[in-house]
């Protein structure tokens, strides 16, 4: 799911290699997080201990597949860019405004599915089971006595053909800016939350909606909820008041309300049963339960930045500490406990910048590519080859180059 600012974030100085992220399966929707985060979520309960490290990449791609997706806010969030499947990647065109399937195998478009009167998108669509879900703004312009109103148009789509399962259309307000493009925060098998807000200051009140993920029957509407996080039961905003609030997914009714006195608050998803929340000036960063409102989590003077969920039941946060220096914290998404921290200066090791997790591997960036347990944090290998995956599974690898909007797959080994 997205974060209300991820332009705005701050980073920790970052050893530069070539960046790369890799395919997620078929249960990983990206958002987002953070890098992406699995669709259907629900809480974890295994913990298993990776018994061989994740494949290493060559150095040659193979193939390049090329888009009119939307330009990413944060360079480092490829789920700003596209959703992965186990053998195709999901994006938005907004030159034929709707979306692209690429055959990650050849880099072949597989199918493109155009939506008429589209005029903006962001971010990119949600892949939950069989469906990708899409939110495009939709405009009617000003007519005689009538203002201009805006609206948003949601699509369910085949994830294997493109063909429309769904599409609902959702009237907004008066047409004062454009910048509000409507983004699917999260989807999981029986809800879908669309949020349309500008960044800051906005004229333009937000619209939320969360629909039924089977019917795309709209379960509620809100003009007042800037959606930030999506659980099963539970849908998680910002009000206009700059108060965090929790509507439920039933019957829309406000769960809980509270002021996490952060000034300008950035949220995202950091994993299934946490809602990330950090303050844009001071730092500080607090993980949240959803369902409650209640703190799981507070990092003090430590600004997590990034939160990758490895699809199992651990969540790896890189950030700064107070003074400034790079800093890694692993998470239980189940107890919010800490697991490890890094850098550990008894022991001499030093904090990697972290790229992904999937299914208990780290990847990371310490002067070379290189993975680590999620669980205990310990070095599993360094030498995964030339990229370090920001998204990845056991089938590829994918470097996004975001001048040329240029993806090179690379199929792991």
């Amino acid at each position: 799911m997205s974060s209300m600012d991820s332009a705005n974030r701050h980073h920790a100085p970052r050893r530069r290699l070539r960046t790369a992220f890799a395919v997620v399966g078929l249960l990983c929707a990206v958002a987002a997080c953070g890098g992406g985060h699995p669709a259907g979520k629900s809480r974890a309960t295994r913990v298993t201990k990776p018994e061989v490290a994740a494949g290493s990449f060559p150095e040659t791609p193979t193939t390049t597949f090329q888009g009119a997706w939307p330009a990413p806010a944060d360079e480092d969030d490829p789920s700003d860019v596209v959703t992965l499947g186990a053998r195709l990647a999901y994006a938005y065109d907004q030159d034929d405004v709707g979306v692209t399937a690429f055959r990650l195998d050849s880099g072949d478009v597989a199918w493109h599915a155009a939506v008429p009167d589209g005029t903006t998108v962001a971010q990119a669509p949600r892949l939950v089971g069989n469906k990708v879900i899409c939110a495009f703004a939709t405009t009617q312009q000003d007519r005689g006595t009538y203002a201009g109103r805006r609206g948003i148009t949601v699509v369910a789509l085949d994830a294997g053909t493109g063909r429309s399962l769904w599409t609902r259309e959702i009237a907004g307000g008066e047409v004062t800016d454009a910048g509000a493009a409507p983004h699917v925060v999260g989807a999981d098998t029986r809800h879908v939350l669309v949020s349309a807000y500008e960044q800051g200051y906005a004229q333009t009140p937000p619209l939320s909606a969360l629909l039924d993920t089977r019917t795309g029957q709209v379960i509620w509407t809100d003009t007042d909820f800037k959606g930030v996080d999506l659980e099963p039961t539970v849908a998680v905003g910002v009000r206009g008041d700059g108060d965090f609030a929790g509507k439920s997914t039933s019957d829309a009714a406000q769960l809980w309300k509270r002021d996490l006195r952060l000034g300008e608050a950035r949220t995202s998803d950091p994993g299934p049963g946490l809602t990330w929340a950090d303050d844009a000036e001071a730092g500080g960063t607090l993980l949240i339960d959803p369902a409650t409102g209640a703190t799981r989590l507070d990092s003090g003077d430590t600004s997590l930045e990034g939160c990758h969920y490895d699809g199992w039941n651990t969540t790896v946060c890189a950030g700064a500490d107070g003074s400034g220096d790079a800093a890694v914290w692993a998470v239980d998404v189940r107890t919010a406990r800490v697991l490890w921290r890094l850098p550990d200066a008894s022991a001499h090791r030093i904090a990697p910048d972290i790229t992904s997790a999937w299914h208990g591997v780290v990847y990371a960036e310490a002067g070379q590519t290189m993975t680590l347990d999620a669980r205990t944090g310990r070095d599993l290998r360094t030498d995964i080859g030339p990229v370090s995956p920001t998204l990845v599974n056991d089938g590829y690898g994918l470097v996004h180059d975001r001048a040329a909007r240029t993806i090179d797959v690379y199929r792991a080994r």
